[in-house]
């Protein structure tokens, strides 16, 4: 009884002993720290920027949200929170930045040149992504292994403008009318009661319901060879609930709004189709 005291005794001893080594080993310590502090980020993200081969996007912290440059719009803030979370997940493991590592973790291949910077001064370098999806990451002279979303790795504003809100602040129970105009000339004028009495102008007043951009882009104010103009009006035709342009371009179809007339929303075809049934060229 007495050497199976002593036994578990010295093991007890040698796993508080293995516990405070292992704590006092800066070695261990590397691999538990995040990205965002193995290559000293700052707290604060004001901006940072991903680029794809030729391929680019923006995003700056205007404190109201992170707004894509190149179209001053809000980008989708679950996108945001991916990107943050990706700089605070742990290492996994730091490999040295030696040419045979460059090569083998994916980062000379002319077709997989990826880059992120950070607050216009840290720049992470991206390698190749492995199948348990962990990303390398090359930074000044170390390289760094985590976990990635690979949805985060895109550059086209399609994927990161906020599509949380309609363009349009309309609610069914709204009283309205809805004027359309081609090209400057009236072509029908509906009034409220018939929107919601007759079915046949069901599909047109749902057209301004819910309704989403799947895109957004810079709009040169260039004249469009066919131009609806939409006003909505309150029931009285006291006051404008929304004005705005809608046309189609290259087989989409864009909308700009009275109040953000640099940018053009692309749109559903068929709100286009909806309101093309009611003029004609």
């Amino acid at each position: 009884m007495k050497k199976l005291i002593i036994i578990i005794v010295t093991l007890g001893f040698l796993i508080v002993a293995n516990i405070l080594t292992n704590s006092n080993n800066p070695s261990l310590k590397k691999h538990t720290a995040t990205l965002s502090e193995v290559v000293d980020l700052e707290t604060l993200i004001s901006s940072f920027s991903i680029s794809i081969n030729k391929n680019k996007i923006n995003l700056i912290d205007d404190g109201t949200c992170y707004k894509i440059k190149s179209i001053g719009y809000c980008a989708d803030d679950k996108k945001i929170q991916l990107f943050k979370r990706f700089l605070n997940n742990k290492v996994n493991d730091i490999y040295e930045n030696t040419p045979e590592n460059i090569k083998r973790l994916g980062f000379n291949s002319p077709t997989n040149n990826k880059v992120i910077v950070i607050n216009n001064n840290k720049t992470l370098i991206m390698g190749k992504i492995n199948q348990y999806s962990e990303i390398y990451i090359q930074q000044t002279n170390k390289i760094y292994k985590v976990n990635f979303n690979k949805d985060m790795l895109q550059t086209n504003t399609k994927e990161w403008i906020d599509k949380s809100k309609p363009i349009i602040d309309l609610a069914e129970s709204d009283k309205f009318n809805i004027d359309i105009n081609v090209n400057r000339n009236n072509c029908a004028s509906i009034q409220h009661k018939n929107l919601i009495n007759d079915k046949k102008f069901s599909a047109l007043r749902n057209s301004f319901f819910d309704l989403y951009a799947s895109d957004v882009k810079p709009w040169n104010m260039k004249d469009d060879d066919l131009v609806f103009t939409i006003h909505i009006k309150t029931s009285n035709n006291k006051d404008i609930i929304g004005h705005f342009n809608i046309w189609k371009e290259d087989h989409l179809v864009y909308l700009v709004k009275s109040n953000t007339p640099r940018l053009k929303f692309v749109i559903p075809n068929l709100v286009y189709d909806n309101i093309s049934t009611y003029c004609k060229k």
